[in-house]
């Protein structure tokens, strides 16, 4: 009989990833296209994104035109991208890492990092684990988990592991893991890839064969950073949006759709006061407001502004929000419009600029200048001023000349 494997106690960072998001969730919506030749392509409609199987055994490529791949192919189904679908579903992925930790980073659409400190009682096993992360997913998504100690091993074991399965990497086994993945993967610029590639140095495991003080003279701190992934210390925290788990939304599904940017922005405010309204915004401020709708062709439209002052009077929020519906331009009608109210906090604060002390000390002066030249006649200080900079001369270089304010 086969027992339970214990969670490792050294494991704290998850990932959860679904490779080519934007196809798998096509897949999903259109589950006639499992088992059949069939490509994602761009926005433009002119080039291959993504394939399945069965159309690469016709010699479709990722990045070839359309005209050819159908070429190849005349049974080819071409799939156009919905970006409102695309985020709809990676909203529930970060969700489903949320419901096994507090700390969860969207390092990417269909990439989605979480802190497992503190949570080994919760979920002693990996199967404990697995089941409350798969358990938000659809798993025609095929969802991929990795487990490790450091970030960077945890994306490439993720990347490895089988549709809706986990893969755990320990880590005394990270570097030994992590040395034939491509140095591509690495947390690098493009063009210090390419100068790595000059090298001769392809792999994880040829690059961390270095010597640490080389590659930080090479390629700076990044560098640095990048040899510590590659050997599975990867020093990245999982860095969470502080105010996405107190928020608050309302959506309108509109039906007809809305046309005219009037009919937007009275559906908006209808949007703000039930927000408003809702128990956990009440008597609070916000610091984040966040506009989403889609269109019926699966169009996204997103604005969101951060604001200086956390606000909670409901005329000033319709202001700010009135002002990003007035001056956009919409990609078609609106079939469903998202209002989220975000960072929700208990206190006002004021963010004062940095530089208000430094005017005020420059009008002190000032007026402190008058003063002296009403007395003296004329003003006692002069400032200096570039005359002839490149003169030899030092003293042919500046001159003094009043200050007058």
């Amino acid at each position: 009989m086969s027992r339970a494997v214990p969670r490792p106690r050294a494991a704290s960072v998850a990932c959860l990833a679904i490779p080519s998001l934007a196809f798998q969730c096509e897949l999903v919506e259109r589950p006639g296209l499992a088992g059949m030749p069939a490509v994602l392509s761009d926005e433009a409609h002119a080039r291959v994104l993504d394939v399945t199987p069965e159309a690469r055994i016709h010699g479709v490529r990722v990045g070839m035109t359309l005209r050819d791949a159908v070429g190849l192919c005349p049974m080819l189904s071409v799939v156009e991208p919905r970006p409102a679908l695309v985020a709809r579903f990676a909203r529930d992925l970060v969700e489903a890492m949320c419901a096994v930790s507090p700390l969860v980073e969207e390092a990417g659409q269909g990439i989605v990092f979480a802190d497992l400190r503190g949570t080994e009682g919760l979920y002693p096993r990996l199967g404990d684990l697995k089941r409350a992360v798969f358990g938000g997913v659809p798993p025609q998504l095929c969802p991929q988990l990795g487990v490790a100690d450091a970030r960077f091993t945890a994306l490439m074991a993720a990347h490895r592991a089988e549709p809706n399965a986990v893969v755990h990497v320990p880590l005394t086994e990270a570097a030994t893991f992590l040395a034939t993945e491509l140095v591509s993967r690495l947390p690098l610029e493009v063009d210090a890839v390419e100068r790595l590639h000059l090298l001769g140095i392809e792999r994880c495991g040829a690059f961390a064969a270095l010597p640490r003080a080389a590659i930080e003279a090479q390629f700076g701190l990044e560098g640095g950073v990048a040899w510590l992934a590659a050997r599975g210390e990867d020093p990245r925290p999982v860095r969470p949006q502080p105010w996405e788990r107190e928020r608050v939304e309302e959506h309108v599904q509109a039906e007809p759709p809305l046309v005219s940017r009037e009919s937007v922005l009275h559906a908006l405010e209808q949007m703000l006061g039930r927000a408003l309204r809702q128990p956990r915004a009440r008597r609070r401020f916000v610091r984040l407001l966040r506009l989403r709708a889609e269109t019926e062709r699966g169009a996204l439209w997103e604005r969101e502004q951060v604001l200086r002052d956390p606000l909670g009077d409901r005329g000033r929020m319709w202001t700010v929000l009135r002002t990003l519906v007035e001056y956009a331009e919409f990609p078609g009608p609106f079939s469903l419009v998202t209002l989220e109210l975000a960072g929700l906090t208990e206190e006002s604060g004021r963010q004062h600029s940095l530089f208000m002390e430094q005017t005020r000390r420059r009008e002190q002066l000032d007026e402190m200048v008058r003063h002296l030249k009403v007395r003296f006649g004329e003003s006692p200080l002069a400032r200096v001023v570039e005359v002839e900079p490149w003169h030899r001369l030092p003293e042919r270089r500046r001159a003094l000349l009043e200050y007058d304010p």
